[in-house]
């Protein structure tokens, strides 16, 4: 595979498909299928970017996932690309997305982090796999989120 120019490998196609699942190689990365090989984007060689099969195999993989963010940078075109990229999407509110796709919480975040400056911010929630990421939101706030995302329910709740 090929980042930033350099080329690195040769890896397998499991461990392609493992860097795929962790968000490392996207459908736009260039790889070769063979060290002599010509380079071409990852999302043309046949079953690396999902599951090869049929629609019960892709509903089984899908996730109901909500974005919302908080673009100071000037980067909002960039950001909305790279979420629709991601897959069927609708917007809610300014700054809130409907996103169904195959992909965690943990690939949504790191997928659009890679399109943001410092002072942008934004939080993914997986609906459907009961997750949650976040980006710049800073120290302060990663400790109150795993406090309360993880923690008991208070006993004087309704």
């Amino acid at each position: 595979m090929e980042a930033n120019g350099k080329p690195y490998g040769p890896y397998s196609m499991a461990q392609l498909s493992r860097f795929v699942a962790e968000g490392r190689v996207r459908a736009s990365t260039r790889v070769a299928e063979n060290a002599d090989g010509a380079w071409v984007e990852a999302r043309q060689v046949m079953g690396l970017m999902g599951p090869a099969g049929g629609e019960n195999d892709n509903m089984a993989d899908a996730a109901n996932i909500f974005v919302h963010a908080e673009i100071r940078s000037g980067a909002q075109h960039e950001f909305a690309a790279a979420l629709e990229a991601l897959g069927s999407m609708c917007e809610l509110a300014p700054g809130l997305w409907l996103v169904r796709t195959r992909f965690s919480a943990g690939i949504v975040r790191n997928t659009l982090s890679q399109t943001l400056l410092a002072g942008d911010r934004f939080a993914v929630i997986d609906a459907t796999r009961n997750r949650f990421a976040w980006f710049n939101l800073g120290p302060e706030i990663d400790a109150r989120v795993s406090t309360v995302w993880n923690g008991p329910l208070r006993a004087d709740t309704l």
